[in-house]
This record gives structure tokens, sequence and C-alpha cells, in this order.
């Protein structure tokens, strides 16, 4: 696997809506840069993360849009790897599991509102706030809980991801969205391996 510092996180190719605002504020973007560094510290250490999974194949991409549900942040599909004899390029969509996370550097009120949409595409919805900001947020864990949106916190001076609470994956409650997420981070996937 590559080192975290080299790890190229594709991100879907579509309209942003950053590039309404005046330029000088559009290039400053922390929440980017706070999500990039937990995907740099999150796919190295899948497995330690989720230790139960036995799904070893992983595609990725960030700010994949699902008419309706938002704009996630980042998206991981796991499936299982295949061993050369299926015909298409995508996971199979019902053994696949998606988690779709919300990163926000404080707000933790609208991450978890904004995460519990993914759930209408995603297997599993999961917020990841700033360490410095999870205090707050522990508070209505139950609330989480409640509604089946994990919550975790990272750490990006040291790379440290905290799992406080990881939902258990389900079904989608939209289910007809489960296929155009998994095309669009495969997109995105291919389009930074074919570059």
């Amino acid at each position: 696997m590559k080192s975290s510092a080299s790890l190229k996180i594709p991100k879907l190719d579509s309209w942003n809506p950053r590039k309404n605002l005046p330029a000088k504020i559009a290039e400053i973007n922390k929440e980017r840069d706070f999500t990039l560094g937990f995907v740099r510290a999150y796919i190295p250490n899948i497995q330690s993360v989720h230790p139960k999974t036995r799904k070893t194949s992983v595609k990725y991409a960030r700010e994949i849009p699902i008419n309706g549900c938002g704009i996630a942040d980042f998206v991981a599909i796991y499936s299982d790897k295949t061993n050369g004899k299926s015909k298409s390029r995508l996971p199979q969509i019902n053994s696949s599991i998606i988690r779709a996370f919300e990163l926000k550097i404080s707000d933790w009120r609208r991450a978890m509102m904004q995460a519990h949409r993914y759930k209408y595409f995603a297997n599993s919805s999961i917020v990841v706030l700033h360490s410095d900001k999870l205090k707050n947020a522990l508070k209505y864990l139950d609330t989480f809980k409640k509604i089946n949106v994990g919550l975790w916190a990272f750490n990006p001076k040291t790379d440290k991801i905290i799992t406080c609470y990881t939902p258990r994956p389900r079904i989608p409650l939209e289910p007809k969205y489960k296929p155009l997420a998994l095309e669009l981070v495969t997109k995105a996937s291919k389009a930074l391996h074919s570059s």
C-alpha cells in the first residue's frame, strides 16, 4: 500500500458550489484540507478501524453528489476482491458496503443532519469532527445512536482517528440510489488511475 503522504484521493469531476464564491474565499478551504488529511490517515488503516470486515477491496472518492441526498465529503465502497472473473468494473451492488462520511471542523449539528441524508444511498453514514470539537458532540452520542449515524473524530496533527460510535451497515433507506453511488465512486477511481 502507498504511504499516506503520497496517497491520491480521487474527486468526482462535477459542478462545485465553491466556484460561486469570490476567488480569494474559494481557495481557502480548511474543511477540504481536513478531509484530505482524514482520508490519508483512514485508507492505510482500514483493517484496524474496521477489524471485523471481510471486504478487502476498497474504492473511494470525495465529494460524491447524489441528487436529493447531498454531496458526501468522502465515500468508500468495500467489496470482495474479484479473481478476474467479473466482467463489470462496478462492485456487486448487493454485496458491497458503502460508507459515506461528512467531515466538519466544528459544526456537529449540521454534520449530523447531512450525514443522516447519506443513509438514503449508503449502508453506513459517519460524522467525522475535529478532535478538539468532539467533547460537545459526545454529549449527544445517544442521538447519533438513535438515528444510526456514526460519530468519529480526527486529529490532523497526529493523524489519529477516534471511533466513538460506528453503526453496523444497513440497507440504504432508498436502495435505488446505491447503484448511482457505486457508479460515481468507480468513475472517480477509474479517472484517477487512468491519468
